[in-house]
């Protein structure tokens, strides 16, 4: 085996010590899993082989990990998961207090091992880009059958480099609050296959407002209006019936995944507010 690789941002040298700072484990699982089968049979005269790189250019970085991770395959989300829009957003997530905080899980399991956080204030990437491409990509119908198109887009329309955080906040509050409304009861379960609609709805009943470029300062005011209407119980119960019964009533009673997750579905919720 490869033994373990850590990239870190810097690596300073004391005598015979390292510090090492911001760092990440790219490589080591099969070195770990052997260690611990061999266990019996090892004392303190054992070595491992370690390499440890200072770099601060991401796509060196992203290099490295490819590289000495030939015998597992690094998915393209775990890639995003390290470079630094999701970092920025997960620090931005942090910035919210009590009941308006969220988690945003940028690594698989992060929160796992932490009991005091409720489950449902967890948000993954997979969930968030889902909410976002609803709410502002208006394309609540390309959630499922065409996620991993959605995918293709992150990078650019979706995590760009200078779109702003509040955005993602609001899509992710957003979603934590419609899936209140179902838990609780407060919309039929029969609308779950429409929920992605339901946030689109949402976003119309708050502003008619033409979606503002996502780098601009006129994005922070939308998300504004929207996301204090959301912190509050009444205001976004309130919000969300309405949308709810939207929905219901321009889907005419049918709300077959082949009826409901189209593109024509779409339009007919957007044609509604023009």
């Amino acid at each position: 085996n490869n033994g373990i690789t850590i990239v870190a941002q810097r690596v300073n040298p004391t005598g015979d010590r390292l510090l090492v700072e911001d760092y990440q484990i790219v490589n080591g699982c099969q070195s770990s899993f052997v260690l611990h089968a061999c266990r019996s049979h090892l004392d303190a005269n054992m070595m491992i082989p370690i390499r440890l790189i200072a770099t601060k250019d991401e796509a060196v970085r992203n290099s490295i990990i490819r590289a000495t991770n030939r015998q597992t395959e690094v998915t393209d989300d775990q890639f995003f998961a390290i470079s630094e829009f999701p970092k920025k957003l997960e620090a931005f997530f942090a910035t919210f207090d009590g009941r308006k905080r969220l988690y945003y899980e940028r690594r698989a399991r992060q929160y796992a091992q932490d009991g005091t956080i409720e489950r449902v204030r967890i948000i993954n990437m997979t969930l968030l880009v889902r909410a976002f491409a609803a709410l502002f990509r208006e394309a609540p119908h390309r959630t499922t059958r065409n996620y991993k198109a959605l995918l293709k887009e992150i990078g650019d329309e979706i995590f760009g480099p200078t779109h702003r955080l509040e955005p993602y906040y609001v899509a992710a509050l957003a979603h934590y609050r419609l899936d209140f409304m179902f838990r609780n009861g407060h919309l039929d379960s029969k609308l779950k296959p429409a929920r992605y609609h339901i946030l689109l709805a949402a976003r119309y009943l708050t502003n008619l407002e033409k979606l503002p470029r996502m780098n601009s300062h006129e994005m922070e005011r939308f998300c504004d209006i929207f996301q204090k209407l959301l912190w509050s119980d009444d205001e976004s119960k309130e919000l969300f019936t309405k949308a709810g019964a939207l929905v219901e009533e321009l889907a005419a009673g049918d709300f077959s995944r082949d009826s409901i997750r189209t593109e024509t579905f779409t339009r007919k919720v957007l044609q509604h507010f023009q």
